[in-house]
């Protein structure tokens, strides 16, 4: 590949031109693209050109969250037709039941390191003895990052073997990069420790042992947290769910219950209709790592009748996300950013909690159109790739002052 290694558009040119005489493909759609390459630099490698995804803006959702008040409006970036029509619904009925309360419960970042000893009576002496140098290790951590701070240790011994579990705060970065960093930073001073690590008992070490969870979902990662701990709420009146989303609360809880049965027997981590699809389109339209959806779409959606109607939450335990850092400096996704509000400091909070609200949004949404038989029907008006009939042109989603007047 010619050019390797350059962050230029004349750079980028050239591998494009490279590319379509190897493929002997015309890659027409790539000739332009409105990134400016040297701004590429942390981001990727062998630049030739950009995806473009059609964004979709999903809402008002009126928040009464401890970062996020009033009501938010929410950039999906996703080719899946009736996802955008649906979030809004969910979003109608909750903002028409009053709101959703939001809250993050605590925000981590883990990086687990490995170090393999020739037996277990080594590991088990490192396990013990490293637990009392947390304080050597935080003053290692400071010299590499001004935002990471360290926790705590946690030394897992499996046979011969210690994952060292470091837990991290990152500030408003999601934090992966910042605390690999920071983390082989710490592990350099532990090997410079003899007392620690004996050269006739250490074999080897590396960085990561595949016990943080880093995207990849996990119990692990659903009862301890690993990026930010996020919850949402609300009560749906009966006359909401009845008018808004189109089924009474007792099919809508029993639904749920299927649902959630559903995904005991299947082995399911966590337990919701499509959290994921939230998780997908925010993190693409706002620069987030979208590998991390897989450990960050796990959620925890409860229904529950009430006398009034329905109480539903829904829980996030891993947002890997931020709102500085990886991709969230690209034109496109900062603005976005920007129109919700999420730049400067505290916005990673704030963020975590706007998806919440929209993850509860679509699953209210999702389940009622199943119970009711309008699931398939939605996906078929706005779901497949057809010219729109007169009476498609609107999503159908009553508008505020339709159900009113109705």
């Amino acid at each position: 590949m010619p050019a390797r290694g350059l962050y230029t558009e004349a750079a980028r040119l050239r591998r494009l031109s490279w590319l379509r005489s190897v493929t002997r493909s015309a890659l027409d759609s790539l000739q332009h693209t409105r990134l400016d390459a040297d701004k590429l630099t942390g981001n990727i490698e062998g630049l030739v050109g950009a995806v473009e995804i059609p964004v979709g803006v999903a809402g008002p959702l009126l928040f009464r969250g401890t970062n996020v008040q009033g009501e938010v409006y929410a950039p999906m970036a996703t080719t899946e037709g009736a996802l955008v029509s649906s979030a809004t619904r969910g979003a109608l009925a909750v903002t028409m039941a009053g709101g959703a309360d939001t809250h993050v419960v605590s925000q981590a970042m883990t990086r687990a390191p490995v170090f393999a000893f020739s037996r277990l009576a080594g590991a088990g002496r490192f396990a013990s003895a490293v637990l009392q140098h947390l304080g050597d290790l935080r003053t290692a951590v400071r010299q590499v990052s001004g935002h990471a701070v360290l926790l705590s240790i946690e030394p897992v011994v499996l046979g011969r073997t210690v994952h060292l579990r470091f837990r991290y705060t990152t500030g408003d970065a999601a934090g992966q990069n910042m605390t690999t960093a920071c983390t082989w930073h710490a592990c350099q001073w532990i090997l410079e420790q003899s007392h620690l690590v004996a050269d006739d008992e250490l074999e080897s070490f590396m960085i990561e042992g595949n016990t943080s969870g880093d995207k990849k979902a996990s119990a692990q990662a659903v009862a301890e947290g690993r990026g930010i701990r996020v919850a949402a709420d609300c009560l749906l009146p009966t006359g909401v769910v009845e008018r808004v989303l189109r089924t009474t609360p007792d099919e809508l809880v029993t639904g749920y219950q299927h649902i959630t049965a559903g995904a005991v027997h299947s082995g399911v981590l966590g337990s919701h209709a499509n959290t994921a699809n939230i998780v997908a389109a925010i993190f693409a339209a706002t620069g987030q790592d979208i590998a991390c959806v897989h450990e960050s779409g796990v959620g925890q959606f409860i229904l529950e009748r009430t006398p009034e109607g329905v109480y539903a939450s829904m829980t996030l335990p891993g947002l890997a996300l931020g709102t500085v850092g990886g991709g969230t400096h690209l034109p496109t996704q900062h603005e976005l950013l920007e129109m919700m509000g999420c730049t400067g400091q505290g916005s990673a909070a704030r963020l975590a909690e706007i998806i919440a609200g929209f993850a509860l949004a679509l699953d209210l949404s999702t389940v009622s159109a199943a119970v009711s038989g309008h699931f398939a029907s939605a996906h078929e008006r706005l779901g497949r790739n057809r010219p729109p009939r007169r009476d498609d042109a609107e999503d159908q989603v009553p508008t505020v002052t339709e159900l009113v007047e109705s």
